[in-house]
């Protein structure tokens, strides 16, 4: 299949001794769309999320980013794009120095300053370079996390984002996403189901469930 995509194959995991799975055991998010994955509780989907990002190794299964395997590749080599919950942010550095955390070592210090403001320029962000997090809303702030990221991996396949109760909810990341990387498939990763209901559109979604019982 053309264009960027996310695929899981039947995945497995360990979570606390238990081997966990997805139900249904396929998922697939296309270009520009938005997919969910329920967990029971932040601990299920910080499990989930480690295996996808490459943190910890799958019991069984597949993933794969556009078409190409990346289960047995370390994290720094998938191209996932993470939004954690809440964003994340360092409080003491401006948000120009928090965006510019994700540029990659090895850079000049005016390549990574021309990547940090074409990134907030992306996503409206340029105007509060000089901020700090503090000075922002939480919908804000995870727009920065999300510029964050996006500098990390100049040509992501996907991006996750982590939506965990107590925390900001995700659905200004997942906007600001699709509406600056329209063909990035985005999954969102959370513990609270009737926040994810009120997502704009999502195309489908999955739950976490024990593999020994599905």
């Amino acid at each position: 299949m053309s264009g960027l995509h996310l695929e899981v194959d039947r995945l497995s995991w360990n979570n606390g001794g238990d081997r966990r799975t997805l139900k249904p055991d396929r998922l697939f998010v296309g270009a520009g769309e938005t997919a969910v994955v329920l967990a029971g509780d932040a601990a299920d989907a910080d499990a989930f999320g480690d295996v996808l990002l490459g943190q910890t190794w799958p019991l069984t299964g597949k993933i794969r980013i556009s078409g190409r395997e990346v289960t047995s590749l370390p994290c720094e080599e998938r191209g996932i794009a993470l939004v954690p919950a809440g964003g994340g942010l360092l409080p003491h550095l401006t948000i120009e120095q928090n965006i510019g955390f994700g540029v990659r070592g090895g850079r000049t210090e005016e390549f990574r300053r021309g990547q940090v403001r074409y990134v907030a320029g992306r996503l409206n962000l340029r105007g509060a370079l000089t901020l700090r997090p503090h000075d922002l809303s939480p919908d804000e702030r995870l727009r920065v996390a999300l510029a964050r990221a996006m500098c990390h991996w100049q040509a992501a396949g996907a991006v996750i984002v982590e939506d965990h109760t107590g925390h900001t909810p995700c659905h200004a990341a997942v906007s600001e996403s699709l509406k600056a990387y329209p063909d990035l498939p985005v999954l969102v990763v959370s513990d609270d189901r009737h926040r994810v209901e009120t997502l704009h559109s999502p195309t489908a979604s999955w739950e976490i469930v024990n593999a020994d019982e599905s």
